[in-house]
């Protein structure tokens, strides 16, 4: 699994590509970069409710993995957005579509670290898809690298003064 600042990290680093070179500032304000980055760490959620859960049932169960690693939550978030898009409430639109990719980045980084709990809870089925790569070991190194991409690409386009 990867490190919780890789979640958000590279979130962050993939939605303000897309909001220089895709949409435009204007079209995508820093704070869908922030709610995005986020949003990488939603499905971890449930390891706080772990404790909770253990704490009041004096249960070793954990809930890690269970149902918040599921692309249902993705879809969800997309038709979230797709209401409000059908309404016309564009900011709420965006906030859902970033929480989803968000979300699904915290998906796909978690298949490609080589595990994979219950990616379509609900449904039954053994999701045995992901690659076995070996990475988890250098979760670390992969951190930085991300963030050095990221801090590069921001200087290096004379973009970094907007995070000041």
């Amino acid at each position: 699994m990867a490190n919780s600042v890789t979640h958000i990290i590279l979130v962050i680093f993939l939605l303000d590509l897309l909001r220089h070179y895709v949409f435009g500032k204007e079209k995508f304000p820093r704070y869908l970069v922030v709610i995005g980055g986020i949003a990488g760490l939603g499905p971890d959620i449930d390891v706080p409710l772990t404790l909770v859960y253990q704490f009041f049932t004096s249960s070793a169960t954990d809930l890690h993995g269970l149902f918040t690693h599921s692309i249902f939550f993705v879809l969800l978030f997309v038709i979230i957005a797709a209401l409000f898009h059908s309404r016309n409430s564009m900011k709420w639109a965006k906030i859902f579509y970033v929480i989803s990719a968000g979300w699904f980045m915290h998906l796909i980084l978690d298949c490609l670290y080589g595990g994979y709990k219950t990616f379509f809870w609900p449904l039954q089925y053994a999701s045995s898809f992901c690659p076995q790569w070996g990475i988890q070991g250098h979760a670390v190194e992969i951190d930085a690298i991300i963030l050095v991409l990221w801090l590069i690409h921001e200087e290096v386009h004379q973009k970094i003064k907007d995070y000041f």
